[in-house]
């Protein structure tokens, strides 16, 4: 603060916070004064409940203005909040007024205050041509449709253009992008052209993905081809990553071994060394490090830089470096969001950088019209719709229609096992519930949303049941749905308020609630019938793998007074799970001939983190005995051999998710 000139730099987070304490104590003695209030980046964190608290504090006297260089327009569909008033605010133009200046992307070009793009779009191998989509296409939409005729259906396909075939492609599922084969491929092209790109070390780039999953595996996916590519003594790329590291009440928080990996990986090219968990070393001095770092070039410069950084989100939006000259795109992104990330490559620096370029990994032709539209929206600028939307009343009655669909669809969201083979009651059921979440979302964005179970059609706790439902049916990896969606449904998994339920506290509960009798652990039929419900609970909210291995060991063990009275639960629980695991392991070892002991050592190294490296692999095919094997390639090493690295690699994920 400037006190001779009367300047303050502050964040919303802390003006917030100091506007908090104001009602607090009924202090008005700010919201009288004149005040402008300048707003820099106005279009990323000022649609929440802070900004509207602020602009509520200070709204006789102040005034308001907003910097940006992606305005929100209705074309964003940004959420937004819905006022007292009944005002939807999700645009710039509403939170701050009419538009005072524009000087759009096309003019900054135009005047070589920032450079333009070279965006080039990449098909990866997962189709061959647009032609043999069509033929694809005709052939699935007369199977779905044979009261129309192939030969009308071929005319339809042959009249829509490569945008509208590829994008009916990825609807049918016939055009899919696939980790196990995609991310190789997308960093085999990468690192091809890495020292034409980087200018021999010279520019550096980022890569992003959506999901912290995908960031690790892009990040194990450059590790490996690396090693493979390059010999010693070449120059070779330093590959680091970073997202948000969350805490330990996080649900989506990264593994403490990824964290210790990525931080040893990035001592050994920097010669700086970083502790997970540390305040002062951990990963907020990371993630500092790296954001300076990167301004910094690629390795030809110096040896300690880093030539290609792997993002999900983070340093996408006002992130300043004049050495990015590259960003490859391995995720859907639109309007202000794509303008954003692709101007990170943009920004002027001398002769020896013409332009940033852009590389596109997925839907070549959907991805181009994303971009169009972007250019095309911040060339001109785009729409401002009235601000009045429906009250909250109408907006409620609608989510109670949706809620009822749902029901109607799945009465009991407990009994979710009941659709698992039913793939029309599947998709009904998935469609209902998106709806219902979709309205949710919008319901929670007025500010008098409170739950109210009569007026909704259901209690949030049977609601967290339907959570629970889809999760089950429609695992992460598998059918998801959008990315909206998928935000506000997570979180924690609770029962009937605060009380977390998972395979801890039940095996916590489990030691609560039972007695020993002649040296054994005993469970009355009550407790026995408590302990069953939350089990039966734990798998209701979406966490059905796990309760089934705690219903079996409650089943076998504690019922069968099989634990001694001296053990700890959780130790008998993990002895109990360990045989489980090698009984399982002895039985694929006898289907394929191969050495239990070894394939036990090789599960127990392996890596969810790291699922296509099995560790060993060589090693259990030496031991591969054709006259000891019982499955259908028995007495036929060649066949076993050649059969058994797919499966093996299928088993070892299904056994170690299994038994985690």
């Amino acid at each position: 603060m400037s006190a001779k000139s009367g300047i303050v730099v502050t964040t919303t987070f802390k003006l917030y916070n100091l506007v908090e304490s104001l009602v607090k104590g009924q202090d008005d003695s700010l919201k009288e004064k004149k005040i402008i209030f300048i707003i820099d980046e106005a279009h990323r964190t000022t649609m929440g409940d802070m900004m509207a608290k602020i602009k509520e504090y200070f709204f006789q006297n102040g005034l308001f203005f907003g910097f940006t260089g992606t305005p929100l327009f209705d074309e964003n569909k940004a959420k937004g909040k819905v006022n007292k008033r009944s005002e939807l605010i999700n645009t710039t133009e509403k939170l701050f007024g009419p538009l005072l200046h524009q000087y759009t992307i096309d003019e900054a070009i135009a005047d070589g205050n920032v450079l333009g793009f070279h965006v080039d779009y990449i098909n990866t191998g997962e189709f061959r041509n647009y032609d043999d989509l069509r033929e694809q296409l005709i052939e699935t939409l007369s199977e779905q449709h044979p009261e129309k005729g192939e030969k009308a259906i071929a005319r339809e396909v042959y009249q829509w253009d490569d945008s509208e075939v590829e994008n009916k492609a990825a609807e049918e599922g016939i055009l899919t992008y696939q980790d196990e084969t995609h991310i190789p491929r997308v960093v085999e092209e990468v690192l091809d052209g890495w020292q034409e790109q980087s200018q021999n070390g010279e520019f550096n780039a980022i890569l992003t993905a959506a999901y912290k999953e995908r960031v690790i595996a892009y990040y194990h996916e450059f590790k490996k081809q690396i090693a493979e590519k390059f010999k010693d003594g070449e120059a070779k790329p330093n590959v680091a990553m970073t997202f948000s590291f969350g805490n330990e009440n996080d649900p989506d928080n990264i593994a403490l071994e990824v964290v210790d990996e990525m931080f040893k990986d990035y001592a050994n090219f920097t010669g700086i060394s970083f502790t997970p968990g540390n305040k002062t070393h951990g990963e907020a001095a990371y993630f500092e490090d790296v954001t300076d770092r990167m301004k910094r070039g690629g390795s030809g410069r110096n040896p300690k830089n880093i030539d290609i950084l792997i993002v999900a989100d983070q340093l996408l939006t006002g992130y300043d470096s004049k050495r990015i000259n590259t960003l490859y795109v391995d995720r859907r992104l639109e309007l202000q969001g794509l303008i954003q990330a692709y101007s990170r490559t943009n920004r002027v620096f001398g002769s020896s950088k013409e332009f940033g370029t852009i590389i596109n990994f997925q839907y070549p032709r959907m991805t181009q019209e994303l971009v169009r539209a972007a250019l095309e929206l911040y060339g001109s600028g785009g729409n401002n719709s009235k601000v009045i939307v429906a009250k909250y009343e109408d907006a409620v009655d609608e989510l109670n229609k949706r809620m009822v669909n749902l029901i109607q669809e799945l009465s009991d969201p407990t009994r979710w096992i009941d659709l698992r083979d039913d793939e029309d009651g599947k998709k009904r059921f998935k469609v209902a519930f998106e709806e219902a979440a979709k309205q949710l979302n919008v319901v929670k964005q007025y500010y008098e949303f409170v739950w109210d179970d009569k007026r909704f059609g259901l209690d949030e706790h049977k609601w967290l049941q339907y959570i629970g439902a889809y999760r089950n049916l429609f695992p992460r990896g598998g059918d998801v749905p959008e990315e909206e969606v998928i935000r506000e449904l997570q979180g924690r998994t609770k029962l009937q308020g605060s009380q977390v339920i998972d395979a801890q506290s039940i095996l916590e509960l489990i030691g609560n609630k039972t007695t020993t009798e002649g040296g054994y652990i005993v469970i009355n039929d009550n407790n026995l019938v408590l302990i069953q419900e939350q089990i039966q609970e734990l798998s209701n909210l979406g966490e059905h793998e796990k309760a089934e291995s705690l219903k079996r060991f409650v089943n076998e063990e504690l019922r069968g007074g099989h634990i001694p009275a001296t053990s700890n639960f959780d130790e008998a629980f993990q002895d109990w799970q360990d045989k489980q695991q090698f009984k399982e392991v002895k039985a694929f070892a006898s289907e394929w001939g191969i050495d239990a002991d070894l394939l036990s050592k090789s599960l127990k190294e392996y890596s969810l983190i790291k699922p296509e490296e099995i560790p060993f692999r060589d090693d259990i095919s030496k031991t591969l005995d054709p006259d000891k094997a019982t499955n259908t390639f028995a007495g036929n090493k060649l066949m076993l051999n050649m059969k058994l690295g797919p499966v093996l690699q299928k088993w070892m994920r299904e056994i170690k998710q299994k038994y985690k």
